[in-house]
């Protein structure tokens, strides 16, 4: 596919350990992604990752993404030194193998951080998890926000936002994901197999779509706490999330915007 690639190579790192290396290909939006976990670090400029999957996302004319079961590894160098070149191999249960091979322009790379913050400086991080959600108070947010979270499948992260102005917003990151954000995609949403009735979908990122709400009745509240299943369908992608837990989960939420931390 190498005639295909856009020429950038795209780096996401979560804080379970998990890391990816995704490249985009053709002109639909399509892409390629190594994941795995990090691994060893043999000196101060080179990192070792596995590889355990193998994401094929051929863009929005060209059917469904795939994930591949694969074993392999990636090796990096520090892009903040210069022209820096990642290597990544790996081969499925059919003996197919997955190559890439990426050098960079020696130009440091673009840095976004979406990581839920630390606790105001002084003060002891109060974070809490209640069964698979966890959550944090997001750093530097001027409207004292916070973030409850579930990893989905270890690519697929769902996250619900709240603030101290009634925001509650539903989030969901996808390492293979490639919308754009001049293109909004249209999106379904469910709740225990109802469709609600508005859904208004914004690209934050090409892997990253916020869906707005409140807090209110109208909002995606009420359906969170009552409902035992959430799927949210965009494009060929489907999202499932497990509900369980979720109404206490929330009420830790507004417990931390109140309070400006989580209790």
């Amino acid at each position: 596919m190498t005639n295909t690639c856009a020429g950038r190579l795209i780096q996401s790192i979560y804080r379970t350990g998990r890391t990816g290396f995704s490249v985009n290909i053709g002109s639909g939006g399509g892409a390629v992604t190594f994941s795995g976990i990090e691994g060893e670090k043999p000196d101060a400029d080179s990192q070792l990752q596995s590889v355990d999957k193998v994401i094929v996302n051929h863009g929005k004319d060209s059917g469904p993404i795939s994930s591949k079961e694969v074993t392999g590894g990636c090796s990096y160098e520090n892009p903040f030194k210069g022209s820096a070149v990642t290597k990544c191999q790996a081969t499925d249960a059919e003996n197919r193998g997955y190559v890439l091979q990426f050098k960079t322009d020696g130009k440091p790379p673009s840095m976004l951080d979406y990581r839920v913050g630390e606790s105001a400086k002084g003060s002891v991080d109060r974070g809490f998890t209640v069964g698979v959600w966890n959550c944090s108070r997001l750093k530097d947010d001027s409207a004292n926000g916070c973030v409850m979270s579930q990893d989905i499948d270890g690519t697929t992260t769902f996250m619900i936002y709240a603030n101290n102005n009634e925001a509650f917003d539903l989030g969901f990151y996808n390492e293979a994901w490639t919308f754009k954000t001049e293109n909004v995609p249209s999106a379904d949403l469910l709740f225990d197999g109802k469709r609600y009735p508005s859904t208004n979908v914004e690209v934050l990122t090409p892997q990253q779509l916020a869906v707005r709400g409140g807090g209110k009745e109208e909002g995606f509240q009420a359906p969170i706490e009552h409902s035992s299943e959430l799927v949210f369908r965009v494009g060929d992608a489907e999202v499932k999330v497990d509900l369980k837990g979720a109404s206490a989960a929330v009420g830790k939420l507004w417990d931390c915007v109140v309070a400006n931390f989580c209790a």
